[in-house]
């Protein structure tokens, strides 16, 4: 246990997040009103190797944790689902979501809505504002988890405060300004 927590912190510290080009809305989600516009991406890397890309649209500029919002996540690499849903509730977990029966429900109906990824896959989140999470694996919507209280923890993951990589949190939000431009 010690030696797993101390390889995902090496991991949480050797990650590096830069600028890079948005994923797509999957085609469905183009003709989502209020219109969708894009805040901010980031590329994340773990020692090197490109794992996703993640964008962030949102109806409300800047954006707030009770708009509607979409996350993208486009996939450099293979994934099982089990890890996936894994890394989901240690981040919880780091972020104080405690466990409870509502968390436990939430990661039941992901197990059921979410593949195993493998590169070029997209995985995609609708929050509408304060209601539902609609769930998409490329352009095809897979499932939606009603619960109001789910879109908000699980955006929380990369853009909480406190979240893992605060790089990626200030690129997704457009808070991170170019290099180039710095004077």
């Amino acid at each position: 246990m010690i030696l797993r927590n101390t390889v995902l912190g090496v991991l949480g510290l050797v990650m590096s997040v830069c600028l890079t080009g948005a994923a797509e809305l999957p085609a469905p989600l183009l003709a989502v009103k209020p219109e969708m516009r894009l805040v901010g991406s980031a590329r994340m890397r773990v020692w090197g190797l490109h794992i996703y890309d993640i964008s962030l649209y949102s109806a409300e500029t800047p954006y707030t944790t009770n708009s509607t919002a979409v996350l993208t996540l486009h996939y450099n690499v293979s994934i099982k689902r089990d890890r996936l849903l894994q890394t989901t509730l240690e981040e919880w977990d780091r972020l104080g979501i405690v466990d409870s029966p509502q968390r436990r429900e939430w990661i039941g109906q992901l197990a059921m809505l979410w593949p195993d990824v493998r590169p070029g896959d997209t995985l995609t989140a609708l929050r509408r504002g304060n209601g539902s999470t609609d769930c998409y694996q490329g352009d095809r919507m897979v499932g939606e988890v009603k619960d109001p209280a789910f879109g908000p923890a699980f955006f929380a993951i990369w853009l909480d405060a406190n979240c893992s990589h605060p790089k990626s949190r200030e690129s997704l939000l457009g808070m991170k300004t170019d290099k180039k431009n710095r004077k």
